[in-house]
C-alpha cells in the first residue's frame, strides 16, 4: 500500500479507485527505489504467506509485479507493449490478423452514398451528434435502460444511480485523463460520470457509454469492490491500481457490456475495425510506426473519428490503451459468454458479481466463467 501511494504521487494515473479513507504515510521514494522494493516484495510474498492466504497472496503478488513494471517504465526502461500487457495486465497480446479490405466493404455497405468512404464516415459521425441539452436527457435514459437490463427485479443490489457532472473545458486541461469522459467513485455507493462541457455526444454512443460507465460497468464494479473491502478489512482491497491485472478484468467487463444494447449496423461495422486500430497503436507504442504513419493508418485504415485524440490517449496511458478484450482471444471469448442471448439477466448478474469479487486477473476470469453456472 505504501509503494502504491508513493507511485501514485509520482504518477497520478496509477490508482484507478481508492476506497480507504486513511492511506498509509507515503515514503519519499524515487521510481527506481519503488521498482526495486516492489520486485523484492513480489519475490518473497509467497514465503511470508500462511496456507490460508493463497487468494490474498496471488492478488498482492500480481499487483506488486505490475507496480514494479510501471515504475521501471516511468523511469525510462522501454519494453515491448506485448511484455507490458503480459506483466502488468495479465493479457496475452496476439497481433490481430485483420482483413482491412473486407472490413471496409462492410462499412461501405452500412453507409449509403457515393462519396469516398472516409468522407461518408466523417459525415455519419457529424450527423449523429446531439445538442448538449438533449444529450444529457438521452444519457440519463440510457443509464436507466442499462441498469434495468442488469438488475431487473433483483433485490440483492441496492445501488445509487450514477450521477452526471459537467466540467468546463479549461478544467480538463489539468486532468491526467485529458478531455474525455471518466468515472469517479466518491464513496458510500455514490459515483458520477464526468463529462467535458461541449463534448459532442452521439446518440449512437449513449448506450455504450452508459453500460460501460454505469451499471453493469464501472459504477457496479466500484460499489461491489468497496463492499468487499469493507467486509474483509483487507487493506490492499482499498485500492484498485489502473496499472494492474484487476483493472484488465474491470475494463474487459465494461467493454463487453457495451454490447448489451444492440448497435446500429453502421456502428457495428465501424467497431469491427477496432483490431486495426489496436495493431496501429501497438506499432506506434513499440516505435515501429512514426507518429505521422500512425495518424495516417488510424485515419484511412481504422477509420477512427479522432486519430489525434487516440494517439494522445496512447501517449498518456501507454499499454493501457490496448487493454480491451479484443487483444486476448481467450479473455474475449470468456467475456462474450456474459452477453449470450440465452443467459438470463439474473444469471448474468450473478456471474458478473462473481467476476468482480473473485477474478483478480484475466486468467482467473477465464477460469471462473468456465465453471458450470450453478456449481
Amino acid at each position: 500500500m505504501e509503494l502504491a501511494f508513493a507511485l501514485h504521487d509520482l504518477d497520478p494515473l496509477f490508482l484507478d479507485l481508492v476506497f480507504t479513507d486513511v492511506p498509509p504515510e507515503n515514503p519519499d521514494l524515487e521510481l527506481r527505489e519503488i521498482a526495486e522494493q516492489a520486485a523484492r516484495l513480489a519475490e518473497t510474498s509467497r514465503e511470508m504467506a500462511r496456507t490460508d492466504d493463497e487468494f490474498r497472496v496471488r492478488r498482492i503478488e500480481a499487483s506488486l509485479r505490475a507496480l514494479a513494471f510501471r515504475a521501471r517504465s516511468l523511469d525510462g526502461a522501454r519494453r515491448p507493449v506485448a511484455e507490458e500487457l503480459r506483466e502488468v495486465f495479465g493479457l496475452s497480446w496476439t497481433d490481430p490478423e485483420t482483413d482491412t479490405e473486407r472490413l471496409h466493404f462492410r462499412v461501405d455497405r452500412s453507409l449509403a452514398g457515393v462519396a469516398p468512404l472516409k468522407v461518408r464516415v466523417r459525415r455519419y459521425y457529424e450527423r449523429s451528434d446531439m445538442p448538449h441539452g438533449s444529450a444529457e436527457g438521452g444519457l440519463r435514459e440510457a443509464l436507466s435502460a442499462c441498469r434495468a437490463l442488469t438488475l431487473g427485479e433483483s433485490h440483492e443490489m441496492d445501488i445509487d444511480p450514477l450521477a452526471i457532472r459537467w466540467m468546463e473545458a479549461a478544467e480538463t486541461l489539468s486532468l491526467p485523463t485529458g478531455p474525455s469522459p471518466f468515472y469517479r467513485y466518491s464513496g458510500e455507493g455514490a459515483g458520477a460520470l464526468w463529462l467535458p462541457r461541449g463534448l459532442p455526444l452521439r446518440s449512437s454512443e449513449l448506450n455504450r457509454l452508459a453500460c460501460h460507465e454505469g451499471v453493469p460497468g464501472h459504477h457496479l464494479q466500484a460499489v461491489v469492490a468497496d463492499r468487499e473491502f469493507q467486509a474483509t478489512g483487507w487493506p490492499e482491497l482499498g485500492i484498485v491500481p489502473l496499472y494492474g491485472p484487476r483493472t484488465a478484468v474491470f475494463e474487459g467487463l465494461a467493454v463487453t457490456f457495451e454490447e448489451l444494447v444492440p448497435s446500429a449496423p453502421a456502428d457495428a461495422s465501424l467497431r469491427a475495425l477496432e483490431p486495426v486500430a489496436a495493431r496501429v497503436l501497438a506499432g506506434y507504442l513499440d516505435g515501429d510506426l512514426s507518429r505521422l504513419d500512425a495518424l495516417r493508418a488510424l485515419d484511412f485504415e481504422a477509420l477512427v473519428p479522432d486519430p489525434h485524440g487516440l494517439l494522445a490517449h496512447a501517449d498518456r496511458f501507454g499499454g493501457y490503451a490496448l487493454v480491451r478484450p479484443s487483444v486476448d482471444p481467450a479473455f474475449r471469448t470468456a467475456l462474450e459468454s456474459l452477453t449470450d442471448p440465452g443467459l438470463s439477466a439474473p444469471d448474468r448478474l450473478a456471474r458478473t458479481l462473481g467476476a468482480i469479487r473473485e477474478a483478480m486477473s484475466p486468467a482467473e476470469l477465464v477460469q471462473l466463467l468456465s465453471r458450470p453456472l450453478h456449481n
